[in-house]
């Protein structure tokens, strides 16, 4: 089952459609989670697609941790503690921590990052992962 799950959060190979449909997903995530920084006033729309975008984005997250022994082809804890220090698990997480006080208000040490909302920008990065250009040039 996990395995099947690392298959699916992993940038689609050639014929996996369920894959394929997960990065379309998380694309559309990325991209309705860049828009309302266009835009001066906070609506309740940009309100209820920040928070669809952060539990998305949380659950991204959670599936990419519970699989990294799979990434590192280690069967061993040392892949979960290596995972979160990864380049690409900071940028997931730096892209997260912005709007999780939407959650919960009594977060006051993340209300910080709450102020800086334009490092919401960095969502961008995470369009890295799927994008078949950016890993041919990772891989050189």
């Amino acid at each position: 089952m996990r395995k099947r799950i690392f298959e699916m959060v992993e940038l689609s190979k050639g014929g996996d459609r369920l894959s394929s449909i997960y990065d379309c997903i998380m694309i559309a995530a990325i991209i309705i989670s860049i828009i309302p920084l266009a835009f001066k006033k906070d609506t309740l729309l940009f309100q209820i697609a920040d928070k669809v975008v952060l539990v998305i984005f949380i659950c991204d997250y959670i599936l990419r941790l519970i699989t990294a022994d799979y990434k590192y082809n280690k069967m061993s804890v040392s892949s979960f503690i290596k995972y979160p220090f990864s380049f690409m698990a900071i940028i997931d997480l730096v892209a997260i921590l912005p709007s999780v006080t939407i959650l919960n208000d009594g977060l006051k040490l993340l209300r910080i990052l709450r102020m800086i909302r334009a490092s919401r920008v960095l969502r961008v990065f995470k369009v890295l992962r799927y994008s078949k250009s950016m890993s041919i040039i990772a891989l050189l």
